[in-house]
């Protein structure tokens, strides 16, 4: 019957909301039959009885329509979130203890190599109070970087095996003067764990193209300036939920990313993939680059599962998706776009309109806003696939 059910919803996100809420149903019937409090009750006619009415409520809720929805907090001008991010944990802080021979070693254990570092623009960035609607933009220190957006290279790809060594070594330096040339990340973590810095902290990197991000205080529109880009010398497969990335790659991953938090002060919930962050202006659809889209290892970083945070696009925003979206995504990052409609549905029942009004007003802000950006921080798209992974348009 649930089967049935879920394959009548066209709306992957009202699919997801309903999977979710039934299987949690059944999880707890199941758990309290399989309960050893329970295993006193022999009669097989009690055992019925108490099913019965355990599935009450969900036969209730097949029968309902709409569909329900997550319960969202009340929200005051997009304020809060369904979603709260995790606590932060103070992190230890690492330091740099030698550098050199084009070799930097870090308190923790990291090696970072600095022969293809360049710079770029110097960063500068503006952000928007999310608390006051009708707030201008504000610059904040050029110095303090606010998160970090993880990439897939997209470049090719050798077996990693010893006797292609070479190969692997080949392509890996070819990847690295191209990111250099284009300026495109600040960092690249080659298949063998390899860190290398390419452009300097200081700068912006050409590598977020059209996106948007907010924490709880600040949403930044154009994240080439305001936050870091860690790159992973991997490609990302359709479909598949564990793209090819090294454990030697994790940990690296995982101290960079500590390094940095702790350096810059960087909230865990800052710190999300590209995919989450990418939006097309031009027809206000989100996900137009689609790399670590459902399948980054949050956890292996040291971080929350940032999947489950709302998307800032969709919610302070207006931007929506369509199908060819939830194609090139897993199933993880669906739930963020849920969080985000349960945030905009709240936002619009409360303001006494629909969704589509709400949508055209927070599309109207975003125009605002973008206007105000001074032409040098106008982020641009990403200059070739190779590095930024962007899908297929719609016609």
């Amino acid at each position: 019957m649930i089967a049935s059910r879920a394959s009548k919803i066209e709306d992957p996100v009202e699919k997801l909301r309903f999977l979710k809420t039934t299987e949690k149903r059944f999880s707890q019937i199941e758990d309290l039959l399989l309960s050893p409090h329970f295993w006193w009750l022999s009669n097989r006619k009690i055992w019925i009885t108490v099913a019965f009415l355990l599935l009450i409520p969900t036969l209730s809720l097949l029968r309902r329509s709409p569909l329900p929805v997550i319960d969202a907090s009340a929200v005051a001008g997009g304020k809060l979130s369904t979603v709260r991010p995790a606590p932060e944990v103070p992190l230890e802080k690492a330091y740099l203890i030698d550098n050199r021979g084009g070799v930097e070693t870090w308190s923790n254990g990291l090696h970072i190599e600095t022969r293809f570092t360049t710079s770029n623009r110097p960063r500068e960035y503006y952000v928007w109070n999310r608390n006051a609607p009708q707030a201008s933009l504000s610059r904040l220190p050029s110095q303090q970087a606010a998160g970090i957006v993880y990439h897939t290279t997209e470049s090719t790809l050798e077996e990693l095996e010893e006797t292609q060594l070479r190969r692997l070594k080949l392509l890996g330096e070819s990847l690295l003067q191209y990111v250099q040339k284009e300026k495109a990340y600040h960092y690249v973590i080659d298949r063998f764990g390899r860190v290398f810095r390419v452009v300097v902290e200081s700068d912006a990197a050409n590598h977020a193209g059209k996106s948007t991000w907010a924490d709880e205080e600040w949403a930044y529109i154009g994240l080439n300036d305001s936050f870091l880009a860690i790159s992973f010398e991997t490609q990302t497969r359709p479909g598949d939920e564990s793209p090819e990335i090294t454990q030697a790659q994790v940990d690296s991953g995982r101290m960079l990313t500590r390094i940095l938090r702790s350096r810059y002060a960087i909230r865990a919930s800052n710190c999300v993939t590209h995919a989450q962050v990418s939006i097309n202006p031009s027809n206000f659809q989100i996900g137009y680059h689609t790399d670590w889209a459902g399948n980054f290892p949050f956890e292996a970083m040291g971080l929350p599962d940032n999947y489950e945070l709302p998307l800032a696009s969709l919610f302070l925003f207006g931007f929506s998706y369509d199908g060819t979206f939830f194609a090139a995504t897993g199933a993880r990052m669906w739930k963020g776009v849920v969080s985000s409609e349960d945030l905009l549905r709240s936002r619009a029942g409360k303001d006494s309109i629909s969704v589509a009004q709400l949508r055209t007003q927070l599309r109207n802000q975003y125009r605002r806003l973008s206007a105000l950006l001074p032409e040098s921080n106008e982020p641009a798209g990403t200059t070739d696939s190779r590095a930024s992974n962007p899908r297929q348009e719609n016609p």
